[in-house]
């Protein structure tokens, strides 16, 4: 759909302001939805004293009512008496372009023209109505034409690159909407929208037109909604990232950070919220932003982007905001007892719901450190409501306790991929004890990759229901050292071949002998494994290290 932005003329900008009376009444009938009476009103005021906003309005009303036809006549007087004015002369050309009406429509234009022969409004609005009709060929002679008339396309740009968009001609449309984007910003989303059913050949084309320096705001915001809707959140930021730092460009900033926040997209909006955050600090802006920090991995971040110092003179949302991220930070770095020192110091500060939450996460931190005892004693602080925390569930695991472990992680609002991992085993477990799973778990937090393999082959054995999966994380912890992580993958191939553990296991046992050179052997199990497992996901992955393997295609 072609979107239409017809500049209003100065004369509307004054009506508006300036709107009789008997206007207003009818702009306010119409807003009510009687349209009939509105009709009456403003058909009087544009037979008597026309103005802008209330042939504006009859034409509106009259759409309403399927009596678009009625305007034309009011129109022509309108016209003959005020032969330059714009907005009379577009609400002609919509209304016959409505009613079908193309001679008309097309001598209407002519009168315009001649009417006003260095204005561009004629060429403008007629090429957009030709557009919209689906009549590409017919709208590129009017804007030839207009370019002929006026000495350049200057004033016509942006008819010209949704023509050439309209007619397939990818690069000339963004070049035309590079130019047209550098005095009217406003119209990036348009640009994006024309052009973003482009096929992927001539994407870097349009990259190329719309990217090349110098960076100005039309044409990269133009650019990164286009990656956006390709699929490259990155190169979209990439786009943006290179503005003159101003005020304009914080903006677009910080509503990039906002959506890649609101995606999850936790790098890309730290990123685009720093930036934003170094041109025009405020207190909201700088705590989205070492939120974003924090999920995006980059604890260490939070202390610079809202120190605690900047907050001691609003203890209310000292309590609620920055405290709770350096306190988040302090956790994922592993400083739990910073974090409870912390949480001391400003005790004071806290409500009992925000004492407990915070000493939560301190609890989280002691458990996944594999302190056991500390974790404990962080629950009891945070009161008997942390009992069904998920940090209580991770104690639970650990201990060996399932049951009170399914129930309580499969509540956790902050999923990440240790809990996924555990969740995955949990709820294949028969039975509510498993002192030696608990411990292999265990062991993970503590870092102890090795006693943690040792520990999941023999749960393995206890739990047959999940020896699949307990196996194959034993052998993902063996990985790096791959002497000892093979003899795993075979017992799982050879034990539980229609598993999707084995398909997994045999697709990285022959990476592995196909980078010792042990091509027979990589070939042979690939071969097997593409054989027996069609529907696996990891076909392609196989087939690809298959390729790799006969040397038919180059290592990427």
């Amino acid at each position: 759909m072609l979107l239409c932005v017809s500049p209003i003329g100065g004369a509307l900008g004054a009506q508006q302001t300036e709107e009789r009376p008997e206007v207003m009444k009818a702009l306010d009938l119409e807003s009510a939805g009687k349209y009939k009476e509105a009709a009456v009103i403003l058909r009087g005021i544009v037979r008597t004293s026309p103005t802008p906003s209330a042939v504006l309005g009859l034409e509106r009303v009259y759409a309403e009512l399927g009596m678009s036809d009625s305007l034309l006549a009011p129109l022509d007087t309108i016209i003959a008496n005020f032969p330059r004015e714009t907005i009379y002369r577009t609400v002609q050309l919509r209304t016959l372009q409505i009613l079908r009406r193309d001679d008309r429509l097309r001598d209407a234009f002519e009168k315009w023209v001649r009417a006003v022969p260095r204005d561009p409004a004629p060429y403008r609005e007629y090429a957009r109505m030709l557009i919209q009709l689906g009549r590409p060929s017919t709208a590129d002679s009017v804007v030839a034409r207009g370019r002929l008339a006026l000495g350049s396309l200057k004033d016509l740009e942006y008819e010209n690159a949704q023509l050439r968009a309209a007619m397939g001609d990818w690069t000339a449309s963004a070049q035309s909407w590079r130019r047209a984007l550098v005095d009217s910003p406003h119209l990036a989303n348009a640009s994006a929208y024309s052009l973003a059913p482009a096929p992927p050949a001539i994407r870097d084309a349009i990259r190329l037109a719309l990217g090349t320096p110098p960076a100005d705001p039309g044409s990269r915001r133009a650019l990164a909604e286009l990656e956006l809707t390709w699929g490259r959140p990155d190169q979209a930021w990439e786009a943006l990232r290179t503005l003159r730092a101003d005020t304009a460009a914080a903006t677009m900033w910080e509503e990039f950070g906002e959506r890649a926040y609101t995606e999850e997209r936790w790098t890309i909006a730290r990123d685009a919220l720093v930036a934003a955050l170094r041109v025009r600090r405020t207190s909201q802006l700088a705590t989205r932003a070492a939120s974003a920090a924090l999920r995006a991995g980059s604890p260490n971040e939070v202390f610079a982007l809202v120190p605690l110092t900047d907050w001691e003179g609003d203890p209310a949302r000292m309590g609620r905001e920055p405290l709770a991220l350096h306190v988040g930070a302090l956790v994922a770095l592993g400083r739990a007892s910073d974090a409870e020192a912390l949480i001391t110091r400003f005790d004071r500060l806290l409500v009992p719901a925000q004492r407990m939450r915070l000493a939560q996460m301190v609890a989280t931190a002691w458990v996944r450190a594999g302190d056991l005892v500390k974790a404990r004693e962080a629950l009891s602080a945070a009161g008997p409501e942390a009992d069904s925390s998920e940090a209580a569930g991770w104690l639970a695991l650990y201990e060996g306790r399932l049951g009170a472990a399914r129930t309580m992680l499969k509540t956790s609002r902050t999923p990440n991929p240790d809990l996924a991992l555990a969740m995955a085993i949990v709820a294949r477990t028969k039975g509510d004890d498993a002192p030696t799973m608990g411990a292999a778990f265990l062991a993970i937090a503590r870092g102890d990759t090795l006693g943690a393999s040792g520990k999941f082959v023999e749960a393995a054995a206890r739990h047959p229901e999940v020896a699949p999966p307990l196996l194959l994380i034993a052998a993902r912890l063996r990985a790096p050292h791959a002497d000892d992580a093979i003899p795993i993958w075979q017992r799982i191939v050879a034990e539980h071949p229609n598993t999707p553990e084995a398909v997994e296991s045999e697709l990285e046992w022959a990476r592995i002998l196909r980078k010792r050179g042990d091509t027979a052997g990589a070939v042979a199990h690939l071969e097997h494994l593409i054989l027996s497992a069609p529907q696996s996901a990891l076909l392609p992955q196989a087939r690809r290290e298959l390729e790799l393997a006969r040397g038919t295609v180059p290592p990427s």
